[in-house]
């Protein structure tokens, strides 16, 4: 592909949600200058973006759509529902042409033919608000204009101009572009100021094959000229035509360059995620050497050579330090913030909610909660599941609201904040709430619990039946719900990732969702068994306690084994059983016992032998081995053996 074209989809996709971000909050409040102007950028230098391929029918989309929000900035047209709606159509239609664009870098013959509908809808939109017309006001020229036309002698600022402020990309010069070649093709250049974009650094730290200038300039010519001379660096020029009459202009106080609104250069580059991979896969072999290096130790002990044993161990520790602070800066490295997936949802409850008839506020926080990237990346889907959750089912019509006396636009929010080394999302509505009453007639209908069962639970574990596979409450099948792929689904994405989800729910006030999951996919601290000969792994953080258990403490009950720990009976199962590995007989002495935290409590699980701990790095199930019940990941022992780390839960359930 080729790499010009996955750059254009890459900044595209940016400059769309930036659009889309924009255009949302203008609906929400139409008098927000910085978001019609944030809009106006991201569709200006989209369309100059496009401007270097052969994307005729998307250019002329977009510069309609760039013509309505340039009337809309000068207050020619008004910001209402109306224009929002065709702009989004725009922003839509980019987006869904990507992909197309990013196989066969041109446009699908079906979004080709969609353009022309566009073209049509953005032309009407402009006609039918063209009498909209407001008196320009002092705020629509921004101000480092009006102090460049205060600076100009009063010979060069004489009738219409264009205002031009100019920041080359640091980099330029590599780009075979002359920020001042460039200007001298400007006609009837009028005025011209030069600043420095950052204060003068010292001889030695200069670098004089980077450009760090900031230029202002008035032309006297047409606005389509000064674009002309622009059209390969939109996203690095802002043109304004200036009116002639000086009466309108406020007076400015004339500024130095600090006075100048400029933006900081940017720290970040763009990395092919699948270099950091290398590196966290890089650091996982390195605690694999790491490890190895105990054993080694241990070796040197019994041959004597107590002096190396030492040596060994205290390079071990040095090492060990060091891993652990690469490791570090790996993980630190794949964090990205949760933004990332927080944006794409408020177009899409904008969407449904019309689409159900029903009116709401979104409201989002903590989207600068950072997380590793793939936990991020997989949490759209369940969230999404969330919300619609929440609309279809939790939020009543504005009619049935004010009938409750709530107030008619519903609330759903998105929330993010970290606690410690974990994440925690809360999806929660103000609607209707789960009735736990209509949960148990639905899981005894559909055979999930016994009626008793049903009875004799509480409310608070019914709720909990939402997330058997298939439940639905739902008694009608839509595009949203009904279909039988209920919240156990959102349970299983997120139980993948490591994390959990809590319910909690109250009859006319509304439903909780709460999302804990860990910031990164960090370094396991293994608890290695044996049983049958193989040795196996088991999160330590499932561990609760180790026992020595005499055999005659275990009692039967049922067809089961269980023993009394403090006052509390506990099942006792053999994880040789559970592996349905051969049996070697009744064990005649103390059973080595692991009391282990699971969704139903404590249970025990007994092993042959405890062999040590080990701090690795679990790697996920691939292969013939992919999908095998019981069985999390594999990791590498120090001396070269494979590990396999077993899922306790999933095993004993």
């Amino acid at each position: 592909m080729d790499e010009l074209i996955v750059q254009f989809a890459t900044e595209a996709r940016e400059l769309v949600q930036q659009a889309t971000e924009d255009l949302l909050s203008l609906e929400s409040n139409p008098q927000k200058r910085d978001s019609l102007e944030s809009a106006f950028r991201s569709i200006h230098t989209l369309k100059g973006s496009v401007g270097l391929f052969d994307f005729g029918s998307m250019l002329a989309v977009l510069h309609q759509a760039e013509d309505l929000l340039s009337r809309a900035r000068a207050d020619k047209i008004v910001v209402n529902g109306t224009l929002i709606d065709c702009l989004l159509a725009v922003v839509q239609w980019v987006e869904d042409s990507l992909p197309g664009i990013s196989q066969t870098g041109r446009l699908s013959e079906a979004q080709e033919k969609q353009a022309p509908r566009l073209i049509g809808i953005l032309s009407g939109e402009m006609t039918d608000q063209v009498d909209d017309v407001i008196g320009p006001g002092p705020e629509q020229i921004p101000g480092w204009a009006l102090s460049l036309r205060e600076q100009a002698p009063a010979s060069d600022s004489e009738g219409s101009l264009i205002a031009i402020r100019y920041e080359p990309h640091p980099e330029c010069f590599f780009n075979g572009d002359d920020p001042l070649a460039t200007l001298t093709k400007v006609p009837d250049l009028r005025h011209l100021n030069i600043f420095l974009k950052e204060p003068q650094t010292s001889p030695q730290n200069y670098d004089p094959f980077r450009c760090h200038l900031l230029i202002e300039a008035l032309s006297g010519g047409a606005l389509a000229e000064a674009e002309a001379v622009f059209r390969l660096i939109p996203d690095q020029v802002e043109l304004l035509a200036l009116p002639a009459d000086d009466a309108k202009l406020p007076a400015v106080p004339s500024g130095t360059p600090s006075d100048h609104s400029v933006e900081r250069q940017s720290t970040t580059m763009r990395v092919d995620s699948a270099r950091i991979d290398k590196l966290v896969e890089i650091a996982g072999e390195l605690i694999v050497a790491k490890n190895g290096l105990v054993p080694l130790a241990g070796e040197a002990q019994e041959l004597g050579n107590r002096r190396l044993a030492r040596r060994i161990l205290s390079s071990h520790h040095e090492i060990e330090l060091l891993v652990a602070s690469l490791y570090g800066a790996v993980t630190q490295a794949r964090l990205i913030p949760l933004e990332h997936v927080f944006r794409r949802f408020p177009r899409l409850v904008r969407e449904t909610s019309t689409r159900l008839g029903k009116a709401l506020d979104l409201i989002i926080e903590g989207e600068t909660v950072e997380a590793d990237r793939e936990i991020v990346e997989n949490l759209f889907e369940p969230l999404l599941h969330l919300v619609r959750n929440s609309l279809d089912h939790g939020i009543e019509p504005e009619a049935e609201r004010l009938q409750l006396s709530k107030p008619a636009r519903g609330r759903l929010r998105l929330t993010a904040r970290q606690r410690g080394d974990q994440i925690e999302i809360e999806v929660a509505d103000d609607g209707r709430g789960i009735d736990p009453q209509r949960v148990r007639a639905t899981a005894v209908d559909r055979g999930v619990i016994s009626e008793i069962q049903a009875t004799a639970s509480s409310d608070e574990a019914v709720l909990q039946l939402v997330f058997a596979p298939g439940f639905s409450t739902a008694s009608s099948i839509s595009d949203l719900s009904g279909r039988g792929v209920g919240l156990d689904a959102v349970q299983s994405s997120i139980k993948k990732l490591g994390g959990s989800v809590e319910l909690s729910s109250a009859v006319g006030s509304g439903t909780s969702f709460s999302l804990k999951l860990p910031i990164s996919f960090s370094m396991t601290q293994l608890m290695i068994v044996e049983v049958g000969g193989e040795r196996y792994g088991i999160p330590l953080s499932d561990v609760v306690e180790t026992h020595r258990l005499p055999a005659s403490a275990v009692q039967c009950v049922r067809a089961g084994q269980a023993f009394v720990l403090r006052n509390q009976t506990v099942p006792l199962l053999h994880l040789r059983e559970l592996l349905q590995l051969p049996s070697s007989g009744s064990p005649s002495g103390d059973l080595k016992v692991l009391i282990m935290r699971t969704a139903g409590g404590k249970i025990g699980i007994a092993v042959e032998k405890i062999a040590e701990r080990s701090e690795t790095l679990t790697r996920p199930l691939s292969g013939l081995l992919q999908g095998v019940a019981g069985i999390a990941g594999t990791t590498l022992l120090g001396d070269g053996r494979v590990l396999l780390v077993l899922d306790m839960e999933d095993l004993v359930r």
